[in-house]
């Protein structure tokens, strides 16, 4: 890759990173397994909540049983709602105790399927580190956790609703030791919360009738089965989906703040090749009280007639060089500090008569960029800048504070070209 055109783009260091590695995807051939594991991903997803969906309808099934006998509430609740709370737990633990690694059942199910499927690609690896290092595994885990459960939930809801409608069930409650004011406070207690979203709460009769086995009248069944439901909606799918909201929410919004860290080892030399020669032999020191002058006050003598132009910092879009004057003579483009030394060294051992360095004003003219302009007019007879217009025919907004800047290094307006013709005709060593 040619670091030095990237260095050149727009944008900050970060964003000059992110293109060349966009680059080395694409010549590595990394770019369609992205995309095929972008393919498959779902696919896995959307399997692992088919099974979710299927796993929670036929636990109500189980839960209800054929209608041949009548449903223990007290059992039907804990089958339909006690891994639920027994993995919330579990998770609720490990989310705090454990740190990032505690993804929960779910999670743990996610991550060996998504790690051993596409274990020679890497990518979920990659994607796990990434997450790790800023803190959003247990957030992601946890959305593909609570996402899950909630599919289950629902499916059990499902499973419980069509099996209500199209079965008769009698409800009881059964006891040896406890007292049956304990089941009414329970079954109250627990149906307290989904009565105020309108479930139905089976009354004391109706409790104590359920212990007693007495046949359940239809007013009975009714409440019964509506509590039921109730209890499912509210401790279980509500539960799960608040929990869904909070884990996807907050992934989400630190997902948008990822950054890169520029501080960590693989990085540091990619920051020094990839910044731009403003930034990677600029200047690091405080800033002077006034800037070194150009030497464009006097013509300074020198031993021959030569010629010479020079580009400074230049992108890659400039044709370069352009169409010289005969006796006129390229000196490349100084984009380096190998290149600003090489260039000096060969001015110094011939000046020419005429320097013509040429500038990009799409860039900021930084204190670096006019140093050098004032210590390459050192070694040149008369020295001129020329302001580049852009190939894409825009209007740089920074050409303005390139005038201001090289009025206050000494170069007035007559000294600033700002067309190619006038530049081209000063340099073959015509009047412009």
């Amino acid at each position: 890759l040619a670091d030095h055109e990237i260095a050149r783009q727009d944008g900050g260091i970060a964003q000059r990173i992110l293109d060349r590695a966009s680059r080395l995807a694409q010549r590595d051939g990394i770019i369609p397994t992205i995309t095929a594991w972008r393919t498959r991903i779902p696919l896995l997803l959307l399997g692992l909540s088919l099974i979710a969906l299927l796993g929670g309808f036929g636990i109500a099934l189980t839960v209800l049983g054929d209608g041949s006998r009548p449903v223990n509430v007290i059992w039907a609740l804990g089958g339909l709602l006690g891994i639920h709370f027994l993995s919330l737990l579990l998770w609720a633990a490990g989310f705090w105790l454990g740190g990032r690694d505690s993804p929960g059942i779910f999670g743990h199910i996610w991550l060996w399927l998504s790690t051993h499927l596409f274990a020679r690609q890497q990518i979920t690896t990659a994607l796990i580190s990434l997450l790790n290092r800023h803190g959003l595994m247990r957030w992601w885990l946890g959305a593909i956790t609570h996402g899950l459960w909630l599919l289950m939930l629902l499916g059990a809801l499902i499973g419980l609703l069509i099996t209500l409608a199209v079965r008769q069930y009698g409800f009881i409650w059964e006891t040896t030791i406890l007292p049956a004011e304990f089941f009414v406070q329970f079954i109250q207690i627990i149906g307290w919360l989904p009565g105020q979203l309108g479930f139905a709460i089976p009354d004391t009769q109706h409790i104590h009738s359920g212990g007693t086995g007495i046949p359940a009248t239809e007013a009975a069944r009714v409440a019964w089965a509506s509590w039921l439901v109730g209890g499912v909606v509210v401790y279980g799918i509500l539960l799960r989906l608040l929990l869904w909201m909070v884990c996807f929410g907050i992934y989400k919004i630190r997902c948008n703040r990822i950054q890169l860290d520029l501080s960590l080892p693989g990085y540091i030399k990619l920051v020094q090749r990839l910044s731009p020669t403003s930034e990677r032999i600029g200047v690091t020191d405080i800033a002077p009280s006034s800037l070194p002058h150009a030497h464009v006050a006097q013509t300074h003598v020198v031993g021959n007639h030569t010629a010479v132009l020079v580009g400074l910092e230049l992108r890659a879009d400039w044709p370069w060089p352009p169409a010289l004057p005969a006796g006129v003579s390229s000196g490349g483009i100084i984009d380096t500090r190998e290149q600003r030394h090489r260039s000096l060294k060969q001015l110094a051992a011939s000046p020419p008569a005429r320097l013509l360095i040429a500038c990009d004003p799409r860039l900021t003219p930084d204190r670096g960029s006019l140093e050098l302009i004032a210590e390459l007019s050192q070694y040149a007879g008369s020295c001129r800048v020329w302001l580049l217009s852009p190939p894409s025919g825009e209007n740089p907004v920074r050409r303005g504070h390139w005038l201001e800047s090289l009025q206050a290094i000494g170069m007035g307006s007559s000294e600033v070209f700002e067309s190619q013709q006038q530049a081209l005709i000063w340099l073959g060593g015509g009047n412009a």
